[in-house]
């Protein structure tokens, strides 16, 4: 729980007041192009979308030499934490604003953004202060 000199951002990422805030977004990847078209990916057949190797190598290098924290990739996703700075340079947000949904991936460069399906946010908890 954070105390009075902190505060909670986005993904439940505690940060001392005053300081480039850190940020936390899943990053999911695009299915091979054989993959079926399906509306719900289940435990029975996530292999088919699985992304190659090469791929899930490429995508994460790339964003770990633009000074991202990747964390491992589990399944078609893998988390990217980093500071709002970060963030705000390379998927080009407006200045001082936190976003709540998913970021564009236009910043991207093409042989990166292909691979990628969304990068979002984890969306708050339904349950709380605010929502009964």
């Amino acid at each position: 729980m954070p105390n009075r000199d902190q505060e909670v951002i986005c993904d439940m990422v505690s940060v001392p007041r005053g300081q480039d805030q850190t940020l936390s977004v899943l990053v999911v990847l695009r299915p091979p192009g054989d993959a079926p078209a399906i509306e719900e990916i289940t435990a029975n057949h996530v292999h088919q979308f699985l992304p190659s190797p090469d791929v899930v190598r490429a995508v994460t290098r790339w964003f770990t030499s633009r000074g991202f924290d990747v964390g491992e990739t589990v399944g078609i996703s893998f988390p990217l934490t980093g500071p709002h700075s970060l963030f705000q340079d390379t998927f080009h947000l407006p200045a001082g604003e936190l976003p709540q949904e998913a970021l564009s991936l236009d910043a991207l460069p093409p042989d990166i953004a292909r691979h990628i399906d969304t990068a979002t946010f984890t969306p708050p908890p339904e349950f709380g202060p605010g929502n009964p």
